[in-house]
């Protein structure tokens, strides 16, 4: 199951964690198949009915009563989500917690279930950030694990009072790429993992489409040498900080499976797949802004982790 990616979307009581999700559920995943975990602290579920029936769920699983960080028990969560991938085979489980979710516990559960965890977003309500911040401890905790920092609300207030939240946030989490949203609607090709490979369907730098407006562009790698792994791992630790986004299954020297790594926001996570026979050459995308600046540092560093011959199977 390593293959499937994980995307969990927290954020504190009604900062539009729901509006957000439906939103990119409708227009957002190109075609890519998705199944919905939905956590409720009450016994009736009442998000899920919000997603219930749209053309681009696969399959949804409601855990209600408790809160999957800390009362739901493992069991229960590995069972419901491992069920779900055997049956959906989804390109991306996306998990909606409640919000009093801390996501460190829930990222540790995801992994113990046998899955990776793609990203971790946490939607932010503009408006009310400061006395939810005062009410709960782990309003700060969803910041600071987030990956991404989806800011809605902005419509409400003034840009001024906006941007003065934006620095707080910067502060609480230097690392997150920040998205302003109004009524749901964001970016979800790169908050989401199938953005990396709806890009490089779509042409990749050459796209005439939003991401190039915004400055996002795209570097792709290929190779049939094998990778030094303590090289190739500090490499992905020295990528700039323009790197939004990586991915990429690469074969590593004195290793018979292959490691699929993924980069959001300066956070890697790798895990292993044994491929068939044949399977030698290593592929990765890399999605940043302004790209074209890093290409040849980002190439060059990957090239100088290239060891042994040229594999000719």
């Amino acid at each position: 199951m390593g293959a499937v990616a994980v995307d969990i979307l927290t954020g504190f009581l009604g900062s539009g964690k729901t509006t957000l999700l439906r939103h990119v559920l409708t227009h957002g995943l190109r075609g890519k198949r998705v199944a919905v975990v939905m956590n409720e602290l009450g016994d009736i579920g009442i998000d899920g009915r919000v997603v219930t029936g749209l053309d681009a769920v696969e399959r949804m699983v409601e855990l209600s009563n408790g809160c999957i960080c800390c009362s739901i028990d493992e069991y229960r969560f590995d069972l419901a989500i491992q069920e779900l991938v055997a049956t959906a085979r989804p390109d991306l489980v996306v998990v909606e917690s409640t919000g009093l979710a801390d996501p460190d516990p829930m990222a540790y559960r995801v992994r113990g279930a046998g899955l990776r965890v793609d990203a971790v977003t946490a939607v932010v309500d503009v408006v009310n950030i400061e006395r939810c911040l005062r009410e709960a401890e782990v309003v700060r905790r969803q910041i600071e694990a987030a990956d991404f920092l989806v800011l809605s609300k902005t419509d409400l207030i003034e840009e001024r009072a906006v941007e003065r939240v934006v620095r707080r946030l910067r502060r609480l989490n230097g690392r997150a790429l920040q998205l302003r949203a109004v009524h749901g609607a964001v970016d979800a090709d790169i908050l989401f993992a199938t953005g990396v490979a709806a890009y490089r369907e779509r042409g990749g730098p050459n796209a005439s489409d939003h991401l190039a407006r915004d400055a996002f562009g795209s570097c792709s790698y290929r190779s049939r040498h094998a990778l030094d792994q303590g090289r190739f791992e500090r490499a992905l630790a020295a990528l700039p900080n323009d790197v939004i986004r990586a991915k990429g299954l690469v074969r590593l020297h004195g290793r018979e499976w292959h490691c699929l790594f993924n980069v959001t926001c300066g956070r890697v996570e790798t895990s292993w797949l044994k491929l068939p026979d044949g399977s030698a050459e290593s592929q990765a995308v890399f999605i940043g802004r302004a790209i074209d600046r890093h290409r040849a540092t980002i190439l060059a560093a990957l090239r100088r982790c290239e060891v042994g011959e040229v594999d000719g199977s």
